[in-house]
């Protein structure tokens, strides 16, 4: 069995800046990835619609249980920490079939996602800089463009730059959204236009009015909160870039999920009584955008929907830069194609998985602006991208408990830990994944699994051409070897003390 100590494998330190990142910035990329401003952009209407007045209940619950998945990966990163994070830590402890799906399922996630921010990006810009006019396809997709230009240029530039960067924005992000939040409270508190404050009822389970809200509400409502708490794992691939690497990057998942859990909470809970729910669930995805003229008319109005632009540019950067660290580390261990693991020699950055993947989200928003067509079927892959997360979730908590099952029985802390707590974690995610197929409009729903199910498949394709002559899995097997040895020498030296 691999030892629980950091130590017994030593990652890779080739081609990327060793000790490039703090805690500091472990755990502001945890959080930049997740993009609160925009996701309960993207989320309140929904949330609302399925929970009516309890749907902070919905985010808390949801937040809590993505805390213990991030228990499960924090300690499958004092194992090994390493740039493809999730197939590594999958293959040792299942396969490295189920491993390299994992791996492909979380570049699905960022990707996929990404397409969804560049959506928004290039329009959000658009209004915040001219509120007053309307621009044209072709306009829309120049200014988007432009933006997924800028964020690889200065991925490739270094990941230091990176978390100056993201930190920059972030300052910007939250003082903006501080602020609405305390005109929001003096708003409701006025009780104009329907407005209604925080109230402890926001947390308790009642029965369902006109359709909405009561368990039914809250069990679908936790599908959209996944898609809410998105991205936090991203410090996961940076291990090899950080400082304390067995160490920080853990610490800042669990820092970053407990620090959403209530930030999301009290966002939601303030935002959804801005206004009657009527309005709420009249302006979907763009609450927020209705929310800032509401409580400061004019100019400064617009610093909210430039807070969700600032959240959306940042969570572009970095959903590039997460499945590039996996691209790069399937390249260095030979499993797919080695152009994905060319590093710039300056900065030390995988520059040829950065521009590919840059490359997609601006290629597709081509059809998504043109053909109303493809504006759904684009659309029905980015709302099914929170499911594929919950999946990843789901499987990566679970192995985590799984690889660590021999020490278990060590103490009850190391019980709760590394099995009880991550698993609780996972499994909520799996069952909110399975219900999700059974809530969801079924073209998401087919999609869902179509993309799970296309992620293991590449999976098994590329491990069934590579394995025969990978090191990768000729290191797993070895080490698998020695731990059947091992075990078979305990049970032969049991049986002559018991004879």
């Amino acid at each position: 069995m691999v030892p629980l100590a950091a130590s017994a494998v030593t990652a890779p330190t080739v081609g990327l800046r060793q000790n490039a990142v703090s805690l500091w910035g472990d755990f502001v990329v945890s959080i930049a990835n997740v993009a609160p401003s925009s996701s309960v952009a993207y989320t309140l209407a929904l949330l609302v619609a399925f929970a009516g007045h309890v749907s902070p209940l919905a985010v808390l619950v949801t937040g809590i249980a993505m805390f213990l998945c991030a228990m499960g990966y924090a300690s499958l990163n004092r194992w090994r920490a390493h740039a493809g994070a999730p197939y590594v830590w999958v293959s040792e402890a299942i396969s490295p079939t189920v491993g390299a799906g994992t791996g492909f399922l979380n570049i699905f996630v960022s990707t996929f996602a990404n397409v969804g921010n560049i959506t928004l990006a290039g329009a959000y810009l658009l209004f915040v800089l001219f509120p007053t006019r309307t621009f044209s396809s072709p306009v829309t997709w120049v200014v988007a463009a432009a933006v997924m230009g800028l964020l690889v240029w200065l991925s490739i530039r270094g990941i230091r730059p990176s978390v100056y960067v993201q930190t920059g924005l972030i300052v910007v992000e939250y003082s903006a959204m501080i602020s609405f939040v305390v005109l929001a409270l003096i708003h409701e508190s006025s009780g104009a236009g329907g407005a209604t404050l925080p109230s402890l009822s926001d947390f308790t389970i009642s029965h369902a009015v006109a359709g909405v809200g009561g368990f039914k509400g809250l069990a679908e409502a936790a599908v959209p909160c996944g898609f809410l708490y998105l991205g936090w794992e991203a410090t996961a691939v940076l291990g090899e870039e950080s400082t304390q690497r067995n160490v920080n990057p853990g610490r800042a998942m669990l820092l970053g999920t407990g620090f959403l859990t209530v930030w999301y909470t009290f966002l939601i809970v303030v935002f959804e009584g801005v206004s009657s729910q009527t309005q709420v669930l009249a302006h979907g995805a763009d609450v927020l955008a209705y929310a800032g003229p509401l409580l400061v008319p004019g100019f400064f109005g617009r610093a909210l929907p430039l807070a969700v632009l600032i959240a959306v540019i940042g969570t572009c950067q970095i959903q590039m830069l997460e499945p590039s660290r996996i691209l790069f580390a399937f390249a260095r261990d030979r499993i797919i194609p080695r152009v994905f693991g060319f590093i710039n020699r300056a900065h030390y950055t995988p520059w040829a998985g950065l521009l590919i993947l840059a490359a997609i989200p601006p290629i597709l928003l081509i059809p998504y602006l043109a053909s109303t067509s493809a504006n759904h079927a684009i659309g029905d892959i980015i709302s099914a991208d929170g499911m594929f997360g919950l999946f990843m979730y789901f499987v990566i908590a679970v192995s985590s408990v799984w690889f660590y099952r021999a020490y278990l029985r060590r103490s009850i802390v190391t019980f709760l830990a590394l099995g009880i707590l991550p698993l609780l974690g996972g499994l909520f995610m799996g069952v909110i994944f399975f219900y999700g197929l059974t809530t969801q409009a079924a073209v998401v729903a087919w999609v869902s699994v179509v993309g799970v199910a296309l992620a293991f498949g590449i999976g098994a394709l590329v491990v069934w051409r590579a394995a025969p002559t990978g090191p990768f899995f000729t290191e797993i097997e070895e080490r698998r070897r020695e731990d059947r040895m091992a075990a078979s020498d305990a049970g032969t030296d049991l049986t002559e003390e018991n004879s």
